[in-house]
């Protein structure tokens, strides 16, 4: 079987997708022929197990349309799948690839989360909509949704994007899959005293939330005032200086650590010292920090805007809580309160479960059962 994937960027700054076609990648590559095409960009993730083709750089339809379809016409895919929407780009690549006869998978990513969707909705979504963005949804065979919660969120799409109300996709739940056997865990749950946020720095991301609960909660317990919060990632300069100076004004001048984009051995060397991983988003369609940091063994704290409240119930490996100050603040309380044997047990019990429903590998034998789905 030979896969086509379709993802705008493979930059190590886009953050969730390029690290989900990585991880993909590496194992899909073992069962099918794997040809990934992209546009150029720069401090890509490297891939194995596939080809990688680059379309021009440039958006202009034209040129990326007779690129596109010159591929397809070389390669003859089984099955197309693309990923992310909003773009033009995006949505042609599923139109274009339908017009040539060939199935298609689209995963959102979450971008068609009520969060997302409502962003600049008068001024750029609704307008995408009706131009292109509905005609994409509509042709593809399967849109792929990473959990049960973004699945929810777009079978009552019409609730929060009227123009998808008659719109009714066949849907396919698959979660991000990781190397969890290729990840080492901590080996000592002794406080650190230090909270980790990383992923990209943007407004739904929460961080203001995190700095100001941070801020309360220190107030309230001697414990935490010991603590450093390592910010790492990166986004819009003027949104980080923002936060920047959120924390100045918070008092947290010297509680804040800016530590920038990460990668590689130091992105897994600050999970595993962590004594807690907080990803206080508002919304989520996956959160593959959150899996990375439960297979290092690191207990987590993230919101009810993720699919990961679970971490509360069995098995218990962490706080999940509404993305609000006082949610958060009630929740740091919580982890300062907890004793080091209880941290030990969190960060084991989340290992354990991610490392069983989501590995790279069987989350690519899924995916493979999808692709022949459409054709057998």
């Amino acid at each position: 079987m030979l896969v086509l994937h379709y993802i705008p960027t493979l930059s190590r700054a886009d953050g969730g997708t390029s690290a989900y076609m990585q991880q993909l990648a590496d194992a899909l590559g073992q069962l099918v022929e794997l040809h990934v095409v992209t546009h150029g960009s720069s401090d890509e993730l490297p891939l194995r197990h596939c080809v990688v083709h680059r379309l021009p750089a440039s958006w202009r339809l034209w040129s990326v349309r007779s690129e596109y379809r010159r591929l397809l016409d070389a390669l003859r895919p089984d099955v197309v799948h693309v990923n992310c929407c909003w773009k033009p780009a995006f949505a042609y690549a599923v139109l274009w690839a339908r017009e040539a006869g060939y199935p298609v998978v689209l995963s959102p990513h979450g971008m068609l989360e009520p969060w997302i969707v409502g962003r600049h909705y008068l001024s750029r979504k609704l307008p995408a909509l009706y131009v292109y963005q509905r005609r994409a949804l509509r042709a593809a065979d399967v849109v792929h949704v990473t959990s049960e919660m973004e699945r929810d969120h777009i079978l009552g799409i019409a609730s929060y994007c009227p123009p998808l109300a008659d719109w009714h996709p066949r849907l396919q739940v698959i979660g991000n899959g990781i190397d969890a056997d290729g990840i080492i865990p901590k080996s000592s749950w002794q406080r650190t005293h230090r909270l980790l946020f990383l992923s990209r720095i943007h407004p739904k991301k929460g961080i203001d939330l995190l700095l100001r609960a941070f801020a309360a909660a220190r107030s309230d317990d001697a414990l935490l005032r010991d603590y450093v919060l390592q910010v790492a990632g990166d986004g819009e300069p003027s949104y980080v200086a923002s936060l920047r100076t959120l924390s100045r004004s918070l008092g947290l001048e010297d509680a804040v650590v800016w530590l920038g984009s990460v990668y590689g051995d130091t992105k897994w060397s600050l999970l595993r010292e962590a004594d807690l991983l907080v990803l206080p988003t508002y919304s989520e369609n996956f959160g593959i920090v959150v899996a990375e940091a439960l297979a290092s063994a690191t207990p987590v704290l993230t919101t009810t805007g993720t699919p990961w409240i679970f971490v509360n119930d069995a098995p218990r490996c962490g706080w999940c809580t509404d993305a609000t100050v006082d949610a958060l603040r009630t929740a740091l309380l919580s982890f300062s309160h907890a004793d080091t044997r209880e941290l030990q047990r969190m960060g084991q019990r989340g290992r354990s479960h991610v490392a069983s429903r989501f590995s790279s590998s069987v989350i690519a034998r899924q995916f493979l059962e999808l692709y022949e789905s459409l054709l057998y």
